[in-house]
């Protein structure tokens, strides 16, 4: 698994040399990109560590692999990376990001035990069970449903304008519960992806 991480870094420290060597961008994205590495060795390495650890570096993880990509889009509307090169790397950070994401969730659902309560193992599967229909959005999400119908479509950097003190994977959640509610659609692919109301 490490060599398969060092193979990716590898390739991207090599495709980083088309950005322009006095661009602070370069040495951002390689900084970046070895942050990741790190990250992904530590996580695969460790055995025993408390698990909120982990958590924190998952968390971290999701944020770093987020600003990499946004950097490598960066290079690419530049002119600095063609497509296909954007495309193989985004693909291979969202792969990771995938992987990743499904445990973080999982993790957050599990209920804490505590010696004087009991939770049943089919309590714990019934808190993840798709919620209802009756789906009641959150200010912020009326927040973006607002803004969408003002701007007819918007990326996740748009509402970023309106909502800044909210993460990006915050933002991102929110997007998929509008999305399951069929309040809104998603359009595009990557780092194109924008969102509109659906009409």
């Amino acid at each position: 698994m490490e060599n398969k991480f060092l193979k990716l870094t590898n390739t991207v420290y090599k495709v980083l040399e088309f950005f322009p060597e006095s661009d602070p961008l370069k040495n951002r994205a390689k900084d970046k990109a070895l942050a990741i590495m790190e990250h992904l060795i530590l996580l695969n390495e460790t055995s025993g560590w408390a698990s909120f650890q982990k958590e924190k570096i998952k968390t971290q993880l999701l944020e770093d692999i987020d600003i990499f990509l946004g950097y490598i889009w960066i290079g690419k509307t530049q002119g600095w990376l063609n497509s296909s090169n954007c495309l193989i790397i985004s693909n291979e950070y969202e792969k990771i990001k995938k992987e990743i994401e499904p445990i973080l969730e999982l993790t957050k659902k599990l209920p804490v035990f505590q010696e004087s309560a009991q939770i049943s193992f089919k309590s714990v599967l019934n808190d993840m069970e798709p919620k209802t229909p009756d789906f009641s959005m959150s200010d912020r999400q009326r927040k973006i449903l607002e803004f969408l119908e003002n701007n007819d479509k918007a990326q996740v950097m748009d509402l970023q304008t309106i909502l800044p003190d909210i993460t990006k994977r915050t933002i991102r959640r929110d997007l998929d519960e509008l999305l399951e509610s069929g309040k809104i659609v998603r359009l595009g692919d990557f780092n194109q992806v924008v969102y509109r109301v659906k009409r």
